[in-house]
């Protein structure tokens, strides 16, 4: 009898360790938790200085774009097809509340046809441009090429920059409400 006791009590007591470990993990996933801290002005600026080499290359080339006042989505034909889909499904939502003129994307794709064909079918949606690789500078991450945003302010320069987490796109849509509050001017 005093075993079937211990083994109720010991079921009971993992059961609630149980219930308490999947609250604690989803408050921890929840927008309040992860995003109060992370994005604010100062932490965009702190993003420009720990990719200053995409802003150099933006600053060699930026004749090429004549853009003002934009977003601008860059990335390379070998990224992971499943994060480039999830960040351009991101963008495309963006893109729908504050306008096509406003959202540019900038892959760095062979020129060559097949690669205008898939850029055709896949960016129909999108302003775009396959602007070369050597052109505007694509960070690497432990030897992973990486896409990111970049919002230009009304001057024509790099003002914010964005490498988006795959595993979380809460960021990437804090960073849209962000680049938002900029093209509004607040």
């Amino acid at each position: 009898m005093n075993l079937n006791k211990a083994l109720i009590i010991l079921f009971c007591l993992l059961s609630v360790l149980v219930v308490v470990t999947i609250i604690n993990i989803d408050s921890s996933k929840s927008p309040m938790s992860i995003g109060h801290n992370y994005f604010d002005d100062d932490m965009f600026i702190k993003n420009i200085f720990l990719v200053p080499e995409i802003v150099r290359s933006y600053e060699r080339s930026k004749g090429i774009y004549r853009q003002n006042n934009i977003l601008f989505f860059r990335f390379v034909n070998n990224s992971c097809n499943s994060c480039l889909d999830s960040q351009l499904n991101e963008l495309l939502l963006f893109q729908e509340e504050l306008g096509k003129d406003r959202i540019w994307v900038y892959p760095a794709y062979p020129d060559d046809r097949n690669s205008r064909i898939q850029l055709a079918s896949e960016l129909a949606k999108f302003n775009y441009r396959n602007i070369p690789a050597d052109s505007l500078l694509i960070p690497t991450y432990e030897g992973e090429k990486r896409s990111y945003f970049a919002w230009i302010n009304d001057e024509g320069e790099m003002d914010m920059v964005f490498i988006p987490d795959r595993s979380n796109v809460f960021y990437t849509r804090q960073f849209f409400i962000e680049v938002k509050k900029k093209m509004r001017g607040q």
